[in-house]
């Protein structure tokens, strides 16, 4: 059995719910974007959505499957944090990362 999981035991539906949902809760990714941004000559400044991602690290190398992301135009990845996933699309857009 993983660590994450734990013996429910023989414990009534109500019970079994409530530690589905802690385990759940404690477990969850961090939703995050990556915010595009664009300057024009005049000083004005431009944003737009990048991608939107779900990172399932606990923190900064910690272990984990990693994040997983999805543009607005439908294309869809993976790296090993949204701070993996920033540095690398920063090497092509100027980005900031947003934690939701």
């Amino acid at each position: 059995m993983s660590k994450s999981c734990r013996s429910l035991g023989a414990w009534g539906d109500g019970e079994l719910s409530a530690v589905l949902a802690d385990l759940a809760e404690a477990q969850q990714p961090r939703k995050f974007a990556l915010c595009e941004v664009a300057r024009d000559g005049d000083g004005g400044v431009d944003a737009q959505i990048y991608l939107w991602g779900l990172d399932f690290c606990r923190e900064p190398g910690g272990s984990g499957p990693g994040a997983v992301f999805v543009s607005p135009h439908g294309w869809t990845g993976n790296s090993d944090s949204a701070e993996g996933a920033l540095e690398c699309f920063s090497l092509i857009r100027d980005l900031r990362l947003v934690w939701l």
